[in-house]
């Protein structure tokens, strides 16, 4: 794990952790308060740490099935706001279409995250389950926390 000096992007590693765990955990209260009036700056970097933990996942997992039945089910949690672009873009790599960055290059910052943690979700889905998934956050979060990190914020 890259060594998080700066507190927004301890900030921004625990939000990702805590809206991967929202929909890995079919919340979708959790799922939209996760962002709820963030900063652009902070939600840029969620952005790119989830794009790091997309980019280690693809290496781990190799080319991991995206099952279309799954990204709609994922895809569904997202906010009502967001869901129409998310799934659109989602979709769109799913039927290879397209790569994912190009997809999600025209959504605005939120519709980003949301989609590439839509994409983790279904990729940690695919390979583990639902109960191995949400087991390897928890340590992941764990592990977060005995490196001297805790969340920066009220659980949500």
């Amino acid at each position: 794990m890259t060594n998080p000096s700066d507190p927004l992007l301890v900030d921004a590693m625990w939000r990702a952790a805590d809206l991967t765990r929202a929909y890995l955990a079919q919340d979708r209260a959790r799922v939209a308060a996760c962002l709820t009036n963030l900063d652009t700056g902070l939600l840029e970097r969620i952005g790119s740490w989830l794009v790091l933990d997309h980019d280690q996942l693809f290496t781990r997992l190799g080319e991991p099935t995206m099952s279309v039945s799954r990204l709609k089910a994922v895809a569904a949690l997202a906010p009502a706001e967001t869901e129409f672009a998310t799934s659109t873009a989602i979709h769109r790599v799913a039927a290879a279409e397209t790569r994912l960055t190009p997809a999600l290059e025209s959504l605005a910052l939120p519709d980003q995250i949301h989609a590439l943690t839509i994409c983790i979700v279904v990729m940690l889905l695919e390979a583990y389950g639902r109960t191995r998934s949400l087991a390897e956050i928890d340590d992941m979060t764990t592990d977060y926390e005995q490196r001297g990190y805790p969340r920066p914020y009220p659980v949500l």
